[in-house]
């Protein structure tokens, strides 16, 4: 009888959350949790019988893989506190692989989503981006994340992935930080984000569908100097009104 296969969750955040729970449903056994902060690592480890622990040194040694899911300038740091014998990869897609330098078997398992613990996510869909310190090892994290994550594999070396990151960012985090300062925007006027809901969908699908090059619209775009400049002056922030002209000038620019 094949025995299932254990692992320890390196952290207890957003991507621990995610994937800890999709590896249980697959059938995976969670063994320990791991976080600075017990009331975190006790409130995700409660969900799978797990073990909680505060201190690094405290995970279970007989597990098959450790998966680290914290920042990525904490990750070092509890490398060196880890058994070098357990296989372990982590979850970054900025961090190189030579940050577990010295383990027997180790990797990188990076799924490229942006994950929150209130949001639900089909894992089944979400590439991954795989390395390995070596061929065997590198077959073994494919066939685990075809198993019981998800069958979007991708080879993908540090200097690959961490371009791969960069872009991300920029279709992500900044986008998300645009879509605040919007809100913020539209509060001044007692209104909220919904009024740009339709606006926002038709604009990603759009992009998904046509490209960012044919979906750009708008006053930069036309080269409507008038408009940039009537909105520039509506700013109050200094900031965001450097940001207006360099990305208006940006988009001018590129059409």
């Amino acid at each position: 009888m094949k025995t299932k296969t254990r692992v320890n969750i390196i952290g207890a955040g957003n991507v621990a959350t995610h994937l800890s729970k999709a590896l249980f449903a697959r059938g995976v056994e969670i063994v320990s949790v791991f976080s600075r902060d017990f009331i975190n690592a006790r409130a995700l480890s409660h969900q799978f019988g797990a073990k909680a622990v505060d201190n690094v040194c405290d995970v279970a040694d007989n597990v098959d893989l450790n998966i680290v899911t914290i920042k990525d300038d904490a990750i070092a740091e509890v490398a060196l506190e880890l058994n070098k014998s357990v296989p372990v990869v982590h979850s970054s897609g900025s961090a190189p692989i030579a940050v577990f330098q010295g383990f027997n078997h180790f990797g990188v398992l990076y799924p490229l989503q942006t994950f929150s613990k209130q949001r639900a996510l089909d894992i089944t869909a979400i590439p991954f981006l795989i390395e390995g310190n070596s061929i065997e090892f590198t077959a073994w994290i494919i066939n685990f994340c075809e198993s019981f994550l998800s069958e979007n594999v991708h080879r993908a070396d540090s200097e690959m992935r961490s371009e791969i990151h960069l872009a991300a960012v920029f279709a992500c985090n900044f986008t998300t930080q645009l879509l605040q300062e919007s809100d913020l925007i539209l509060q001044h006027s007692n209104l909220d984000l919904s009024v740009l809901h339709p606006l926002i969908k038709e604009t990603m699908e759009k992009v998904l569908e046509l490209g960012p090059e044919k979906a750009m619209t708008g006053p930069a775009k036309r080269g409507d100097i008038a408009t940039i400049e009537k909105h520039v002056n509506q700013l109050d922030d200094a900031d965001l009104k450097v940001l207006y002209q360099l990305l208006s000038d940006r988009i001018t620019a590129n059409s």
